[in-house]
């Protein structure tokens, strides 16, 4: 989860419009707006990814509210047609793996 989340808030902070691009979003509506708010979003997962990959349990705990929160974005975004059809689907898949990873995660044994 922590690896997804970091690797995605590095991508999304460092290279935004490719990174808009790849969820469908065209480069000449990518603004400073646009921008801004993934790079928000990059700060939170990435806080949150180091945190867990430290063994900080409140942050890897917060992983599942969090993309719960996120999958209503991003079926939000599917149903205004915000971004592209496509895109959100995107967004939500890769988040539902991380919701599929945490609820894996709580329900196995503790090691």
């Amino acid at each position: 989860m922590a690896a997804i989340g970091g690797t995605v808030s590095v991508a999304s902070a460092m290279f935004p419009r490719l990174f808009l691009r790849l969820f469908g979003v065209p480069s000449r509506e990518v603004n400073g707006v646009a921008t801004f708010g993934l790079r928000l979003f990059a700060a939170r997962t990435a806080y949150l990814s180091v945190l867990a990959l430290r063994g900080n349990t409140t942050a890897r705990d917060a992983f599942l509210p969090i993309q719960l929160l996120d999958q209503v974005v991003f079926w939000h975004a599917f149903k205004t047609r915000s971004i592209p059809r496509p895109g959100a689907v995107l967004a939500a898949a890769v988040s539902g793996v991380i919701v599929a990873l945490d609820v894996r995660r709580r329900l196995s044994p503790p090691a």
